[in-house]
């Protein structure tokens, strides 16, 4: 039974204020994903471009600049893939979006099978059964995107992710209430 003590925002640790705002960003994320699935899917696979553009251009001019050989040419290598890939992303995003999808997939299934063996190690805490809740969850999408994919790629992104982020925002939240002598 939880008491009141510990439902009290105020009587919450910095930890624990960290995973309840984490909860409540993931449930907010969540519901914009779901409203809109394509603008959702699209914006992410620009923004994930983005970042790999920015990141491979600095990487890039780092390699010039690099001391040894050897790391430059490493160095530049790898900024190039990070340019290429940050490119087909931001230029090419429906094709992006697939590739992403399939990502996501499997993303889903590594973080449903962690949070299921997770949670058969916790369950003396009374909310291990949130976290196993929340990896059958995610192993259920990641065989839903498996089964439609590419078809389906322009909205699985944002209603999956939507729905993964809901699930992993409760998750939190409900260990950032759980008693304080079980997490």
């Amino acid at each position: 039974m939880v008491s009141k003590k510990s439902m009290n925002t105020q009587s919450l640790s910095p930890n624990r204020r960290w995973m309840l705002a984490g909860g409540a960003l993931s449930v907010l994320v969540g519901i914009f994903a779901i409203s809109a699935p394509v603008l959702f899917s699209y914006i992410l696979t620009q923004f994930i471009g983005a970042l790999c553009l920015v990141s491979g251009v600095i990487g890039f001019f780092q390699a010039l600049f690099g001391k040894q050989l050897a790391h430059r040419v490493l160095s530049s290598l790898s900024a190039i893939i990070r340019i290429a890939a940050g490119s087909s992303l931001f230029f090419f995003t429906i094709a992006g979006m697939a590739t992403l999808t399939l990502i996501l997939a499997a993303v889903f299934l590594v973080e449903g099978l962690i949070c299921i063996l997770t949670s058969l190690r916790m369950k003396e805490n009374s909310a291990w059964l949130w976290l196993f809740l929340n990896g059958f969850v995610a192993l259920i999408l990641a065989g839903m995107v498996y089964a439609r994919w590419p078809l389906d790629s322009e909205w699985v992104i944002g209603s999956l992710y939507g729905i993964q982020a809901i699930f992993s925002g409760v998750t939190m939240l409900m260990l950032a209430f759980a008693p304080k002598t079980e997490v």
